[in-house]
């Protein structure tokens, strides 16, 4: 049952920004998401186009890397949150005890990521249903 895809209505049309420095990783993410329907913003590799992304485009919810080329991603964490937009946090690494609470009280999902468990945290987001 986990691996379960959620319907694929659940996310068509919603725009999904995606901010990954891995590039690999970032078009597997955009392709996946493409293929669900939705409008991707992105992919960004780094903080600051990410927020200036955000001056122009409102997006849904996005997905965030924890850590972009060794830069903490909590000021963008942070304009989510003051916008109001969801997000999950994306990382190679378990949050440490000290993260920054932007990035550490949401859903962290661990690299290698599972398609399948994107997809539903996404759609969880987006319906309101996701862990506070």
């Amino acid at each position: 049952m986990d691996d379960q895809i959620p319907p694929a209505t659940a996310l068509a049309g919603k725009k999904i920004l995606i901010v990954e420095d891995e590039m690999l990783l970032a078009l597997d993410l955009q392709l996946l998401l493409e293929d669900e329907g939705c409008e991707v913003l992105g992919p960004v590799q780094d903080a600051k186009r990410a927020l200036e992304m955000l001056a122009d485009n409102r997006p849904d919810a996005a997905t965030l890397d924890m850590n972009l080329n060794g830069r903490s991603s909590a000021p963008i964490a942070v304009a989510l949150r003051e916008k109001g937009i969801p997000y999950v946090v994306i990382s190679g690494y378990s949050a440490p005890p000290d993260a920054e609470p932007a990035l550490r009280d949401v859903q962290l999902l661990a690299k290698p990521i599972s398609n399948a468990l994107l997809l539903r945290e996404l759609a969880a987001l987006l319906d309101g249903s996701a862990r506070a």
